[in-house]
């Protein structure tokens, strides 16, 4: 008789347990559903064309009517094209200066604003973040118009008696290069202002208090207690900054089209180039491929390099 009831208890149990189970998914069914054309567009929109490209880097592809495997010709000749690597000598020196510049300008914005006035600091972040609903698209263009020869910088430096000054900037193999890196002038991004930002409000009051009756001055504060805090967020912004610039091309599209010459070519732009203009999607793809792994491995490196801060209590 105790077995017939034990065996009734543990199937009642089994009973009510699966019932629960099925009220729980009934009761979330919708923000599943709603969930599934998420997962669909990013299979659509992202995996099926990352897998592809990874497929299509060992064919010779037209994206019409080649389609011939080729194994690791591609690749093979990525590592002998001088393009290629003059692209890669561009886009370190774009990256390392959008790096440097987001490590420090963005990151000195948000301690200023997170030592002002409490009224204050509202219209500040207010005035920062208003660019980010401005498209990059017109940025770019109204910068093309700054570099242009009867452009703003040329007029300007005809007016105060500097004509020997004056460039075609874009148009300058000397010149074009770093006129890209000065677009964005002062060079402060939203994004990575309230990165910082958000790392520094989460530090506490108490910290800040303990300086103050030590007598530290505003570097020791900064090099003491709110560098060492946030170095979660200057890991992210090196990644963030990185992955960016690595693999942009839009700003080098409008604003010189790689040229003069390969003068400011980067990878992502010959991608495009060699994708679209000469349709050697498989060639393209290589280069594409070629571009994941740096990001990888730089993202690896930088996660293991950076040391996380410490916890608070």
């Amino acid at each position: 008789m105790a077995d017939i009831h034990t065996s009734t208890v543990v199937n009642a149990s089994a009973a009510v347990s699966t019932l629960s189970r099925q009220k729980k998914l009934k009761k979330h069914l919708i923000a599943y559903a709603f969930l599934v054309p998420i997962f669909v567009s990013m299979g659509l929109f992202k995996y099926y064309p990352f897998v592809t490209a990874i497929l299509k880097s060992f064919y010779q592809w037209n994206g019409a009517n080649i389609n011939k495997f080729i194994g690791f010709d591609n690749f093979t000749k990525l590592l002998s094209d001088p393009t290629f690597y003059a692209s890669l000598k561009n886009v370190t020196i774009l990256t390392a200066s959008f790096i440097v510049i987001e490590l420090t300008l963005p990151l000195f914005a948000a301690i200023g604003v997170f030592h002002a006035h409490k009224k204050a600091q509202q219209w500040y972040r207010v005035l920062f973040l208003v660019p980010l609903v401005v498209p990059y698209i017109i940025i770019f263009l109204l910068w093309r118009w700054i570099y242009m020869g009867t452009g703003v910088l040329n007029t300007f430096l005809r007016a105060v008696g500097l004509e020997s000054w004056t460039h075609a900037w874009l148009g300058e193999s000397a010149t074009a290069l770093w006129s890209v890196i000065f677009v964005n002038f002062p060079w402060i991004g939203g994004i990575y202002f309230l990165i910082y930002l958000a790392g520094l409000v989460t530090i506490p009051q108490e910290l800040f208090e303990v300086g103050r009756l030590d007598g530290m001055t505003g570097w020791q504060r900064f090099r003491h207690i709110e560098l060492p805090l946030i170095k979660n967020q200057v890991r992210l912004v090196v990644i963030l900054a990185f992955i960016h610039q690595y693999q942009s091309f839009e700003n080098i599209l409008v604003l010189t089209n790689g040229g003069p010459g390969f003068s400011t070519l980067t990878p992502a732009l010959y991608l495009y180039k060699k994708g679209f203009e000469y349709n050697e999607l498989g060639y393209a793809s290589a280069i594409g491929v070629v571009i994941f792994v740096i990001l990888v491995l730089f993202t690896l490196a930088a996660n293991k390099l950076i040391r996380p801060a410490e916890k608070t209590e």
